[in-house]
Protein backbone atom coordinates (compact mmCIF):
# COMPACT_ATOMS: atom_id res chain seq x y z
CA UNK A 1 0.00 0.00 0.00
CA UNK A 2 1.04 3.59 -0.44
CA UNK A 3 1.74 6.61 1.74
CA UNK A 4 2.08 5.92 5.45
CA UNK A 5 4.41 4.47 8.07
CA UNK A 6 7.13 1.89 7.43
CA UNK A 7 10.77 1.97 6.30
CA UNK A 8 9.58 4.25 3.52
CA UNK A 9 7.41 7.03 5.06
CA UNK A 10 5.32 7.35 1.88
CA UNK A 11 3.34 4.11 2.14
CA UNK A 12 1.15 2.16 4.53
CA UNK A 13 1.62 -1.60 5.12
CA UNK A 14 -1.05 -3.83 3.58
CA UNK A 15 -2.94 -4.29 6.86
CA UNK A 16 -2.47 -0.68 7.93
CA UNK A 17 -0.05 -1.69 10.70
CA UNK A 18 3.27 -3.37 9.91
CA UNK A 19 2.86 -6.04 12.60
CA UNK A 20 -0.39 -7.26 10.96
CA UNK A 21 1.07 -7.81 7.49
CA UNK A 22 1.46 -11.55 8.08
CA UNK A 23 -2.27 -12.00 8.74
CA UNK A 24 -3.47 -9.67 5.97
CA UNK A 25 -4.63 -12.44 3.63
CA UNK A 26 -6.62 -14.15 6.38
CA UNK A 27 -8.25 -10.87 7.37
CA UNK A 28 -9.34 -10.09 3.81
CA UNK A 29 -10.65 -13.61 3.29
CA UNK A 30 -12.73 -13.51 6.50
CA UNK A 31 -14.08 -9.97 6.30
CA UNK A 32 -14.13 -8.82 2.67
CA UNK A 33 -16.14 -11.44 0.72
CA UNK A 34 -13.22 -11.48 -1.71
CA UNK A 35 -14.70 -14.34 -3.73
CA UNK A 36 -17.40 -11.91 -4.88
CA UNK A 37 -15.02 -9.34 -6.35
CA UNK A 38 -11.55 -10.72 -7.12
CA UNK A 39 -12.88 -12.84 -9.99
CA UNK A 40 -14.95 -9.88 -11.22
CA UNK A 41 -11.85 -7.66 -11.39
CA UNK A 42 -9.79 -10.22 -13.32
CA UNK A 43 -12.63 -10.70 -15.81
CA UNK A 44 -13.02 -6.94 -16.22
CA UNK A 45 -9.37 -6.27 -17.03
CA UNK A 46 -9.32 -9.26 -19.40
CA UNK A 47 -12.07 -7.88 -21.65
CA UNK A 48 -9.70 -5.84 -23.85
CA UNK A 49 -7.05 -8.59 -24.19
CA UNK A 50 -4.40 -6.50 -22.39
CA UNK A 51 -0.72 -6.98 -23.08
CA UNK A 52 0.48 -5.07 -19.99
CA UNK A 53 -1.44 -5.22 -16.69
CA UNK A 54 -0.37 -3.19 -13.65
CA UNK A 55 -1.62 -3.86 -10.11
CA UNK A 56 -0.84 -0.75 -8.04
CA UNK A 57 -0.52 -1.38 -4.31
CA UNK A 58 -0.60 -5.11 -4.99
CA UNK A 59 -0.01 -6.09 -1.37
CA UNK A 60 0.53 -9.82 -0.94
CA UNK A 61 -0.23 -10.39 -4.61
CA UNK A 62 -3.32 -12.61 -4.49
CA UNK A 63 -5.15 -10.65 -7.20
CA UNK A 64 -1.96 -10.08 -9.21
CA UNK A 65 -1.21 -13.80 -9.40
CA UNK A 66 -4.82 -14.58 -10.30
CA UNK A 67 -4.58 -12.13 -13.19
CA UNK A 68 -1.28 -13.64 -14.35
CA UNK A 69 -2.77 -17.14 -14.26
CA UNK A 70 -5.64 -16.06 -16.53
CA UNK A 71 -3.73 -13.71 -18.83
CA UNK A 72 -0.87 -16.01 -19.79
CA UNK A 73 0.21 -13.88 -22.76
CA UNK A 74 0.25 -10.61 -20.83
CA UNK A 75 3.03 -8.97 -18.87
CA UNK A 76 1.54 -8.67 -15.36
CA UNK A 77 3.28 -6.33 -12.92
CA UNK A 78 2.62 -6.10 -9.18
CA UNK A 79 3.80 -2.80 -7.68
CA UNK A 80 3.94 -1.90 -3.99
CA UNK A 81 5.99 0.41 -1.78
CA UNK A 82 6.44 -2.22 0.93
CA UNK A 83 9.40 -4.58 0.45
CA UNK A 84 8.13 -6.89 3.18
CA UNK A 85 4.78 -7.46 1.49
CA UNK A 86 6.45 -7.98 -1.88
CA UNK A 87 8.61 -10.69 -0.29
CA UNK A 88 5.41 -12.42 0.87
CA UNK A 89 3.97 -12.13 -2.63
CA UNK A 90 7.06 -13.66 -4.21
CA UNK A 91 6.72 -16.76 -2.00
CA UNK A 92 3.22 -17.60 -3.25
CA UNK A 93 2.48 -20.29 -5.79
CA UNK A 94 2.31 -18.77 -9.27
CA UNK A 95 4.33 -15.70 -8.31
CA UNK A 96 6.93 -16.50 -10.97
CA UNK A 97 4.43 -15.37 -13.61
CA UNK A 98 4.41 -11.85 -12.13
CA UNK A 99 7.00 -9.09 -12.41
CA UNK A 100 7.25 -7.57 -8.92
CA UNK A 101 8.30 -3.92 -8.53
CA UNK A 102 8.82 -1.56 -5.63
CA UNK A 103 7.15 1.76 -6.33
CA UNK A 104 4.51 4.33 -5.42
CA UNK A 105 1.06 5.09 -6.83
CA UNK A 106 1.89 8.71 -7.61
CA UNK A 107 5.27 7.92 -9.25
CA UNK A 108 4.65 4.94 -11.52
CA UNK A 109 7.78 3.55 -13.23
CA UNK A 110 6.18 3.38 -16.68
CA UNK A 111 6.18 5.60 -19.73
CA UNK A 112 3.14 7.35 -21.16
CA UNK A 113 0.59 4.90 -22.57
CA UNK A 114 2.60 1.75 -21.73
CA UNK A 115 -0.15 0.02 -19.72
CA UNK A 116 -3.34 -1.56 -21.06
CA UNK A 117 -5.10 -2.21 -17.74
CA UNK A 118 -4.44 -0.78 -14.28
CA UNK A 119 -6.09 -2.08 -11.13
CA UNK A 120 -5.81 -0.88 -7.55
CA UNK A 121 -7.61 -2.52 -4.62
CA UNK A 122 -7.86 -1.43 -0.99
CA UNK A 123 -5.32 1.35 -1.55
CA UNK A 124 -7.18 4.64 -1.94
CA UNK A 125 -8.57 4.77 1.61
CA UNK A 126 -4.94 4.96 2.82
CA UNK A 127 -4.07 7.98 0.66
CA UNK A 128 -4.39 11.69 1.50
CA UNK A 129 -6.64 13.55 -0.91
CA UNK A 130 -3.75 15.11 -2.83
CA UNK A 131 -2.10 11.73 -3.32
CA UNK A 132 -5.39 10.18 -4.44
CA UNK A 133 -5.59 12.83 -7.16
CA UNK A 134 -1.93 12.46 -8.11
CA UNK A 135 -2.28 8.66 -8.29
CA UNK A 136 -5.21 8.97 -10.70
CA UNK A 137 -3.29 11.45 -12.86
CA UNK A 138 -0.43 8.93 -12.99
CA UNK A 139 -2.85 6.12 -13.83
CA UNK A 140 -4.21 8.12 -16.74
CA UNK A 141 -0.70 8.96 -17.91
CA UNK A 142 0.53 5.37 -18.08
CA UNK A 143 -2.67 3.92 -19.54
CA UNK A 144 -2.99 3.78 -23.32
CA UNK A 145 -5.99 5.55 -24.87
CA UNK A 146 -8.99 3.35 -24.12
CA UNK A 147 -7.05 1.48 -21.42
CA UNK A 148 -9.03 0.08 -18.50
CA UNK A 149 -8.88 1.42 -14.91
CA UNK A 150 -10.37 -0.62 -12.06
CA UNK A 151 -10.52 0.85 -8.54
CA UNK A 152 -11.87 -1.26 -5.68
CA UNK A 153 -12.14 0.33 -2.26
CA UNK A 154 -14.51 1.53 0.42
CA UNK A 155 -17.36 3.73 -0.76
CA UNK A 156 -19.97 5.93 0.89
CA UNK A 157 -21.81 3.81 3.48
CA UNK A 158 -25.14 2.74 2.05
CA UNK A 159 -27.00 2.57 5.38
CA UNK A 160 -26.46 3.14 9.14
CA UNK A 161 -25.12 -0.39 9.69
CA UNK A 162 -22.43 0.07 7.04
CA UNK A 163 -21.66 3.53 8.44
CA UNK A 164 -21.03 2.05 11.89
CA UNK A 165 -18.90 -0.72 10.38
CA UNK A 166 -16.78 1.83 8.55
CA UNK A 167 -16.16 3.78 11.75
CA UNK A 168 -14.49 0.67 13.16
CA UNK A 169 -12.24 0.48 10.09
CA UNK A 170 -11.47 4.20 10.39
CA UNK A 171 -10.27 3.63 13.95
CA UNK A 172 -7.70 1.21 12.54
CA UNK A 173 -6.69 3.06 9.36
CA UNK A 174 -7.16 6.65 10.54
CA UNK A 175 -9.96 9.17 9.98
CA UNK A 176 -8.08 11.76 7.92
CA UNK A 177 -7.47 9.74 4.75
CA UNK A 178 -10.56 7.50 4.97
CA UNK A 179 -12.94 10.46 5.23
CA UNK A 180 -12.80 10.96 1.45
CA UNK A 181 -14.15 7.44 1.01
CA UNK A 182 -16.88 7.97 3.60
CA UNK A 183 -17.99 11.07 1.70
CA UNK A 184 -18.14 9.10 -1.55
CA UNK A 185 -15.48 11.22 -3.29
CA UNK A 186 -13.54 8.48 -5.10
CA UNK A 187 -15.88 8.25 -8.14
CA UNK A 188 -15.77 12.04 -8.48
CA UNK A 189 -11.97 12.01 -8.33
CA UNK A 190 -11.79 9.39 -11.08
CA UNK A 191 -13.97 11.53 -13.32
CA UNK A 192 -12.03 14.71 -12.48
CA UNK A 193 -8.81 12.96 -13.54
CA UNK A 194 -10.29 12.68 -17.03
CA UNK A 195 -11.45 9.07 -17.16
CA UNK A 196 -14.53 8.19 -19.22
CA UNK A 197 -17.45 5.83 -18.72
CA UNK A 198 -17.22 5.42 -14.95
CA UNK A 199 -19.44 2.62 -13.69
CA UNK A 200 -19.88 0.66 -10.47
CA UNK A 201 -19.41 -3.03 -11.24
CA UNK A 202 -20.35 -4.22 -7.76
CA UNK A 203 -21.28 -2.78 -4.38
CA UNK A 204 -20.98 -5.13 -1.39
CA UNK A 205 -21.80 -5.04 2.30
CA UNK A 206 -18.75 -6.16 4.28
CA UNK A 207 -17.55 -6.26 7.88
CA UNK A 208 -15.65 -3.01 7.22
CA UNK A 209 -18.44 -1.16 5.42
CA UNK A 210 -19.62 -0.66 1.83
CA UNK A 211 -17.07 -1.93 -0.69
CA UNK A 212 -17.25 -0.75 -4.32
CA UNK A 213 -15.62 -2.03 -7.50
CA UNK A 214 -15.50 0.69 -10.16
CA UNK A 215 -14.23 0.71 -13.74
CA UNK A 216 -13.50 3.48 -16.26
CA UNK A 217 -11.49 4.05 -19.43
CA UNK A 218 -8.65 6.39 -20.31
CA UNK A 219 -9.90 8.82 -22.96
CA UNK A 220 -9.15 8.04 -26.58
CA UNK A 221 -7.83 11.54 -27.30
CA UNK A 222 -7.78 15.11 -26.05
CA UNK A 223 -5.71 17.25 -23.68
CA UNK A 224 -4.90 16.06 -20.19
CA UNK A 225 -6.27 17.97 -17.23
CA UNK A 226 -3.81 18.39 -14.36
CA UNK A 227 -5.79 17.98 -11.14
CA UNK A 228 -2.87 16.95 -8.92
CA UNK A 229 -2.57 20.35 -7.26
CA UNK A 230 -6.24 20.90 -6.44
Amino acid sequence: MVHGVSENPRFVPAAGIDALTGVYDVGVRLTMREGRWRRLIVDEIATNDPQVVLDVGCGTGTLTIAAANDLREARVVGLDGDRKVLDLARRKEGSERVEWMEGLADELPFGDGEVDALVTTLVFHHLPLGIKRAALVEARRVLRPGGRLVVADWGKPQDPVMSAAFIVLQCLDGFANTSDNRRGLVPQLITEAGFDGLRVLRRLRTVGGTFEVMAAEAPEAGPRRDVSSR
